[in-house]
């Protein structure tokens, strides 16, 4: 497990025109919360934070420094803007060493699967994160999983991970990663071209059809 070390600042201010200059200023605000503790407005400088941030995975422990204190916790939120992407508010569950939480693992895999290298598959990993449970001091930075000997329809689920002192709380049956036969993908892609090709066909007979309509003369006024 990693530790990673924050400075946040306690905060008395709060509304929309604090939290524009703050933001101004290059601050991020925050709260910190847990079940042992009341909620605490802070702020963080933004570059701090950023900088912390770029080595960290959703199970990385933050070791916060508050009012001169330590206090571990977990990001559990992070808000950003929807035109800048800027970071704009973040949530910090502040935890105990000797209780278990629940956080995500990144899945890294390694290897160039046998079925890919050799017999042209495709390799499709259909998760990126593992759903466990555990004392904080547990937490995996990641899962690795070597994939160098899948062959064709080959997979593995998470019912084939085993982590020591962790509890997995993804489904057992969920596949992780699988190794498919490029048939299979040309197949795929050609049932979708074909779908495509139909929609196009349909829309130009339609277009044909409005523009014949267009074109007949209206009786009524002829008749006048």
């Amino acid at each position: 497990m990693r530790e990673i070390p924050l400075t946040v600042e306690r905060r008395s201010e709060v509304g929309k025109g604090f939290a524009r200059r703050a933001r101004m200023a290059g601050r991020i605000l925050g709260v910190v919360y847990g079940p042992e503790i009341d909620p605490i407005p802070v702020a963080v400088e933004e570059g701090e934070f950023r900088a912390a941030m770029r080595g960290a995975t959703s199970g990385s422990i933050l070791n916060l420094t508050l009012d001169g204190k330590e206090t571990k916790a977990v990001l559990r939120d992070l808000q950003r803007d929807a035109v800048t992407n800027r970071v704009m508010h973040v949530d910090f569950h502040a935890i105990s060493m000797n209780k278990p939480i629940h956080v995500s693992i990144p899945i890294h895999f390694t290897g160039t699967p046998v079925g890919v290298k050799v017999d042209g598959g495709i390799m499709q990993a259909t998760m990126r994160e593992l759903d466990v449970s555990c004392l904080p001091v547990d937490i995996p930075d990641q899962l690795e999983i070597n994939v160098a000997e899948l062959g064709i329809g080959d997979s593995v689920h998470v019912q084939d991970i085993s982590l020591e002192n962790v509890d997995i709380l993804s489904e057992a049956r969920r596949t992780i990663v699988v190794i498919s036969a490029p048939t299979v993908i040309k197949a795929e892609a050609a049932a979708v071209e074909e779908v495509a090709e139909a929609a196009e066909a349909e829309a130009a007979a339609e277009g044909e059809a409005e523009k014949k309509d267009e074109a007949k003369p209206d009786r009524k006024k002829e008749k006048k």
